[in-house]
């Protein structure tokens, strides 16, 4: 029974439910239409997250069974259940040939159409385990389209359309997290870092910086133009500063910590991120639902009727 119960939390692990913050991008489409109040998007929405998160622990399980003699060269990741002979490889499998099944059922229960997409999240993940991770550039566009490919599943979920403003700042802001990751994997590996990973060997911290002077300037313009362009007029604009804030602390943290390896350490253990975030979703709802125009249009008129 001990033995089930430890094969059983090495399981949980090896699926890495950290790192199913990310599907809630999904979320994203049906706050910016104005339907999160609505108990069917919302539903759909849901239960998407929750078919992301058994397709992502899928991608995860099987990434670990092929990754499992390189990840033994790892400082960090050699502890991993699969990589240190903890967890059966077949035990691993059936859980992940189960996970898969689950997550594909519950995308087609919610609308037949989700399943494209989560197809397309499946081929791209798994070519990116199987090869393309091994090429720079390209692997961290397959990073970046996971993330724009769970906000489009959010989206068809609810079915509510999606801006094309929107899909580009996720993409710009989803490769500058890719590159960070690459970043702090460098750091941590040092002279190591190719046994590792073959595509880190044309990777440096100053190749990095370059890309990265073109992917920020591209976020932070486009963040800009789908703020000011918004359907829901321009006040969308308080947003921006949080955006730019998040940023500047994202980098500072790769300078002074290894937590940019991982976006999820980050969200759950940075507070400073953690409130960024949280003020950035109260002030979009309070802009996208009319509170904070309605509340300035009634502080100025109580003002205005001040008299001596």
């Amino acid at each position: 029974m001990s033995s089930f119960f430890e094969q059983l939390m090495l399981l949980v692990k090896v699926a890495r439910p950290k790192q199913w913050t990310k599907n809630l991008i999904a979320y994203a489409p049906l706050l910016f239409a104005m339907k999160m109040h609505m108990a069917m998007p919302f539903l759909s929405t849901t239960l998407c997250v929750v078919a992301l998160c058994m397709l992502s622990s899928t991608v995860y399980i099987v990434n670990d069974i092929l990754d499992r003699d390189a990840d033994r060269v790892h400082p960090v990741k050699c502890n991993r259940p699969l990589a240190s002979g903890k967890l059966s490889v077949l035990l691993a499998v059936i859980a992940a040939l189960a996970l898969l099944c689950g997550g594909l059922f519950i995308s087609f229960a919610i609308r037949p159409a989700l399943i494209l997409v989560m197809l397309a999240y499946l081929l791209i993940s798994f070519s990116y385990g199987l090869l393309l991770k091994h090429y720079a550039i390209i692997d961290v566009f397959c990073i970046a389209s996971g993330f724009v490919l769970r906000a489009v599943a959010g989206a068809v979920a609810a079915a509510v359309p999606v801006s094309g403003w929107f899909l580009l700042c996720t993409s710009f802001g989803a490769l500058f997290l890719a590159l960070e990751k690459r970043r702090q994997e460098l750091n941590l590996l040092g002279d190591g870092a190719t046994q590792h990973r073959k595509s880190l060997d044309l990777y440096a911290n100053g190749v990095l910086d370059r890309m990265e002077s073109v992917i920020v300037p591209s976020l932070i313009t486009c963040y800009a133009f789908y703020s000011f362009l918004s359907q829901y007029g321009q006040w969308m604009m308080l947003t921006v500063p949080f955006v730019l804030y998040g940023i500047m602390r994202y980098q500072v943290l790769s300078t002074t910590k290894t937590l940019t390896s991982t976006p999820e350490e980050v969200l759950l253990k940075d507070r400073p991120i953690q409130v960024t975030i949280l003020l950035w979703i109260l002030v979009s709802a309070a802009v996208i639902y009319n509170f904070i125009p309605v509340l300035l249009r009634q502080i100025i008129a109580a003002v205005d009727s001040l008299s001596f």
